[in-house]
């Protein structure tokens, strides 16, 4: 069986937040330790937390291990570059979900049914989607994770996504979640959480 991490995305600033969302308190937790939490629920190992614009203290990352890029202001793609690299580093070969910070809100249970997708078909890209649209997170199967270190610095894994050696390989789940599509970006969508 293909072994499967998480990269968490923690590094950005929150521009049109006016702070950082990692840091953000939610139901006694940051927002990032909220996602670690999902990782969690989903039974994946290693988890990697990628830290940029502030510093995330030690208790909010429970299992995970942290990274900081010093290079974050380039953007979610450099950030999410450096979390595979260490997550190869500490298990080479295994396939990474992606999560970001900006989704706490996401039931953990989604993201533990998204990765028995995955185990039950790992060669897969798996995605959940809610009343027919798809959110995040996603699973990258170990295979793709070459081709997503490679993308240049103006792509994104939506651009690998619509490869047409690499659309075939996308699934969907449908999920009765809608927080999958939701990004907490500015101060007025915190109003939104349950």
């Amino acid at each position: 069986m293909t072994a499967l991490g998480a990269v968490v995305l923690a590094a950005g600033a929150g521009e049109r937040m006016g702070r950082p969302k990692a840091l953000i308190e939610w139901r006694g937790l940051t927002f990032v330790r909220h996602v670690v939490a999902q990782a969690e629920a989903a039974a994946v190992s290693p988890i990697v937390v990628v830290e940029g614009a502030v510093v995330i203290p030690a208790e909010d990352l429970g299992p995970a291990i942290k990274v900081t890029n010093p290079t974050w202001p380039k953007g979610q793609m450099d950030s999410l570059r450096r979390g595979l690299l260490e997550l190869d580093m500490l298990a080479p070969g295994c396939a990474a979900l992606v999560l970001t910070v900006d989704r706490p809100h996401v039931r953990p249970e989604t993201v533990a049914a998204l990765a028995a997708a995955f185990r039950a078909a790992p060669t897969h890209v798996w995605q959940p989607a809610y009343a027919g649209r798809r959110g995040h997170p996603l699973v990258w199967p170990a295979m793709l994770l070459p081709e997503l270190l490679a993308l240049g610095p103006d792509e994104s894994p939506r651009d690998l996504l619509g490869r047409p050696s690499v659309s075939g390989l996308r699934r969907v789940l449908e999920v009765d979640d809608p927080a999958v599509l939701d990004n907490l970006d500015r101060p007025a969508d915190l109003a939104r959480l349950p």
